[in-house]
C-alpha cells in the first residue's frame, strides 16, 4: 500500500489521503462506510474494492453501472479453497507470514470477543480458544 488511513488519526477519520494524492485503487477494508466517502481521493477512473460488501454496496454497484459512471465500486466475494488456506498455514508455520492478533479469549469469554469484533476498533483478528 502506498498510504493506509488510519482511523485513529484525524485524516483517517475524515477519510483523506494524509499526502492529497489521488489513487487508481482504493481497497475499502471497513464496515458501514459509504464507498463514496471514498471519491475524493479517487483518479477520474479509479476503483474501490469493497472488501467488506453489503446490501448497500450491490445497490451502489447497479447504480454506478446504469449511469455508466467512470468511477467504479467493485465487491470482493471470497470463497477460500482448502490447498489455499494450507498454503497459508504453511506460510505462517514457516514464519514468512505473520498473522495479526488483536486478542485472544477463552470460549468462556465470546461473548467479549463479540462485543470488541462489533465495536470494529480491533487492531488484527480476535481469537476464541477452547
Amino acid at each position: 500500500a502506498d498510504e493506509v488511513l488510519d482511523y485513529k488519526t484525524p485524516d483517517g477519520v475524515a477519510l483523506k489521503s494524509p499526502s492529497g494524492r489521488k489513487y487508481d485503487v482504493i481497497i475499502h477494508c471497513a464496515h458501514n462506510i459509504p464507498w463514496s466517502t471514498f471519491e475524493a481521493n479517487l483518479t477520474s477512473k479509479g476503483k474501490v474494492v469493497d472488501t467488506t460488501p453489503g446490501f448497500g454496496t450491490l445497490m451502489s454497484v447497479a447504480f454506478k453501472k446504469i449511469t455508466f459512471a467512470k468511477r467504479q465500486l467493485i465487491p470482493l466475494f471470497t470463497s477460500p479453497k482448502k490447498e489455499n488456506l494450507e498454503f497459508l498455514v504453511k506460510l505462517v508455520k514457516e514464519g514468512k507470514l505473520k498473522p495479526v492478533i488483536d486478542s485472544v479469549h477463552p470460549l468462556s469469554k465470546a461473548e467479549e470477543a463479540w462485543a470488541k469484533s462489533i465495536d470494529g476498533h480491533a487492531t488484527g483478528k480476535i481469537l476464541v480458544e477452547p
